[in-house]
């Protein structure tokens, strides 16, 4: 899942589509945005883009988050919290790039007379863990990389989303809150999630934007991008 991507609107080109809209609004660039922060989203036809806080904190009588990070594409349709919003309540993330992990095979490492000097051995030859070494090694999480994924051409690019109003508990005001869009992963995510959010195309962009068309026109474009526009990098956590 979409859980960290990055944004800087300090370099996006004059000529590029986001640049008028993001333009006077007062946000630093966030390479690592997370959810509960407040960052930029475009919304049909408004003449510049909002400040929201990436996920909503209210939650369903259930329990489950009325408006989580990710919203998986499948569900759209299904869920009446999420389909309830898709007439009027689509919206765009524009991004430079974003996050996944990945777990790191250990390596083994090789047992010698020296290590195994003073460890009790079972009939193999593997040491025999105390309880509490059992215990810690169980508890041990295994080590991940962290990857970031872009865009060949290094230039900002749109995320499918939903957003909605709700209660700013700090202020007791309503306040934007959003969420990404997921679908299936493409060949250069795979590897490493088997989700990724919807990446749009500049054309795209404006049939997810445009309230006048028809429900299948928008939901057609929640697909998952072109891999060979994509670059994937190994970047430190």
């Amino acid at each position: 899942m979409c859980g960290r991507y990055s944004v800087n609107n300090k370099k996006v080109p004059k000529e590029h589509r986001f640049a008028a809209l993001l333009e006077g609004l007062d946000f630093e660039p966030n390479f690592d945005a997370r959810p509960s922060q407040q960052l930029p989203v475009i919304l049909p036809d408004a003449p510049k883009a909002v400040l929201a806080t990436w996920a909503s904190p209210e939650k369903e009588p259930d329990g489950k988050p009325t408006l989580p990070f990710n919203v998986r594409q499948e569900n759209l349709l299904f869920i009446p919290r999420f389909r309830v919003l898709l007439p009027r309540n689509r919206c765009i993330i524009p991004v430079d790039g974003f996050f996944e992990w990945k777990e790191v095979e250990p390596e083994e490492e090789e047992v010698t007379a020296e290590t195994q000097a003073g460890v009790a051995l079972d009939l193999f030859g593997n040491p025999i863990l105390s309880k509490i070494e059992r215990s810690r090694l169980k508890k041990m999480k295994p080590p991940k990389q962290k990857y970031r994924f872009n865009l060949k051409s290094e230039e900002p690019f749109g995320l499918a989303g939903l957003w909605r109003e709700g209660l700013n508990r700090d202020t007791g005001e309503l306040a934007p809150y959003f969420s990404i869009i997921t679908t299936g992963a493409n060949t250069a995510v795979a590897p490493y999630h088997d989700r990724m959010p919807v990446i749009l195309t500049p054309e795209s962009e404006q049939t997810w934007l445009n309230n006048r068309l028809q429900e299948k026109q928008w939901y057609n474009v929640l697909q998952p991008y072109d891999s060979r526009q994509m670059a994937v990098t190994a970047v430190k956590d």
